[in-house]
C-alpha cells in the first residue's frame, strides 16, 4: 500500500516541485519533509490544503492510495506506445479513460498530450489547429505555473509563440529553475531541451536577447546522461551565433559518429 508520505512524494516530483513550492506555507519545509519520509504523521485539514493548493482533486489522490504504479507514467507510456503502433484505435481508448478522470490541471495535460498526438504527431501535421494553439497557448500562461507538464508542453510547441512571448516565458523558467543541478535527471532534461529549442527559434529569427543567459545556463548543466547531448549542442549553438565554423564541423563531425546524420542535416550552418 501506498503511503500519503510517498504519494505526495510522487506526485510532487510529477509537478517539478520542490519541498518548499509543494509545502506552500501550509506547513514548514521541515514538517513537509519528514511526512514524506513517513516520519511524521500529516494532519486531513493541511493535506486538503495543500492539494487544493495545486488544483489536486482530493477524491483522485485518496482514490490513487492504493495503486503501486505511478498513473502519470503508465497513461504516457501507454500514448507512446500506442504512438509508436500508429495505433489510432487505442489512443481513443486512451481518450475515453483520461475522460472519466478528474477534472484538474493534470488532466488538462493528459488531453493535450493526447489531442497533440492525435492531430498533429499521428497524421504528421506540419501546422496545429488553431484551437489546439488556442489551448496550448492558455495552459502555458494561466498562473504562470511552470511544473514538469506545462515545460513538457511548452518544449513540443514553443514554435507556436512569436519571440517576444518566448523570450518572456523562457525568462520566467531560467528564472524559477536558476539551479539546475538541484533538480530531477527528467526535469533538467526538459529545460535543456527548452534552452536548446529556443536557441534554434532565436538563430531563425534573428532574435540575441537571452542567447547569452541560456548558453550561460546549459554551461551550469552537469554532463550526465542525455544532458550530455544538450551541452554539445549548446556548444554547437554558441559556436554559431559566433561564426565558428571551425568548432561547428567538429561537433557535426562527432554527431555523424554516432549515428545522427538526419539531424545533424537540421542544424543550423555557419
Amino acid at each position: 500500500m501506498t503511503t500519503i508520505g510517498e504519494a505526495l512524494l510522487n506526485l510532487r516530483k510529477q509537478l517539478g516541485l520542490t519541498q518548499t513550492e509543494m509545502a506552500a506555507n501550509v506547513v514548514s519545509t521541515s514538517f513537509y519533509s519528514k511526512v514524506e519520509r513517513n516520519i511524521h504523521d500529516i494532519g486531513t485539514n493541511d493535506l486538503l490544503q495543500i492539494l487544493n493548493k495545486h488544483q489536486i482533486n482530493a477524491t483522485y489522490f485518496f482514490e490513487n492510495l492504493n495503486d503501486k504504479e505511478n498513473i502519470s507514467e503508465d497513461i504516457m507510456d501507454r500514448i507512446s506506445v500506442a504512438f509508436e503502433q500508429k495505433s489510432r484505435d487505442k489512443l481513443l481508448k486512451i481518450k475515453q479513460e483520461i475522460d472519466l478522470l478528474p477534472n484538474n490541471r493534470q488532466t488538462e495535460y493528459y488531453k493535450l498530450q493526447l489531442q497533440l498526438t492525435l492531430e498533429v504527431y499521428l497524421p504528421k501535421a506540419k501546422e496545429i489547429p488553431i484551437e489546439l494553439k488556442n489551448k496550448l497557448k492558455q495552459y502555458i500562461l494561466v498562473n504562470n505555473n511552470w511544473n514538469i507538464h506545462s515545460l513538457q508542453i511548452f518544449r513540443e510547441t514553443m514554435r507556436i509563440y512569436d519571440i517576444d512571448e518566448l523570450n518572456f516565458l523562457v525568462g520566467t523558467i531560467l528564472a524559477k529553475y536558476s539551479n539546475p543541478n538541484i533538480l530531477q535527471s527528467s526535469l533538467q532534461e526538459c529545460i535543456g531541451a527548452i534552452c536548446i529549442n529556443y536557441l534554434d527559434n532565436c538563430y531563425e529569427k534573428n532574435s540575441t536577447k537571452l542567447i547569452q543567459e541560456v548558453l550561460t545556463y546549459i554551461s551550469t548543466i552537469n554532463s550526465k546522461g542525455a544532458l550530455l547531448f544538450i551541452k554539445l549542442l549548446g556548444k554547437y549553438y554558441a559556436s554559431v551565433f559566433q561564426n565558428d565554423a571551425a568548432t561547428c564541423q567538429q561537433i557535426t563531425k562527432i554527431l555523424k559518429l554516432a549515428g545522427y546524420s538526419d539531424f545533424v542535416s537540421m542544424l543550423p550552418k555557419v
